[in-house]
């Protein structure tokens, strides 16, 4: 439930910032969500870097 609503959240993110390259974000995943938040990224953006950690989050467009 958490990968969804995060997944949801980033997507609209993402649609609302058109130019956005960068996106970092701080704080605490719980380490049973680290995997899922990783992989949903990956799916939904197949052609990007990205980084997902217990305290960051970072992805490159």
């Amino acid at each position: 439930q958490h990968a969804t609503l995060f997944e949801q959240d980033l997507c609209q993110l993402i649609e609302q910032m058109k130019k956005f390259t960068f996106l970092v974000i701080y704080g605490q995943i719980q380490p049973d969500k680290v995997e899922s938040y990783r992989l949903m990224v990956q799916t939904h953006f197949p052609n990007t870097r990205s980084v997902v950690e217990r305290t960051r989050f970072c992805l490159w467009l």
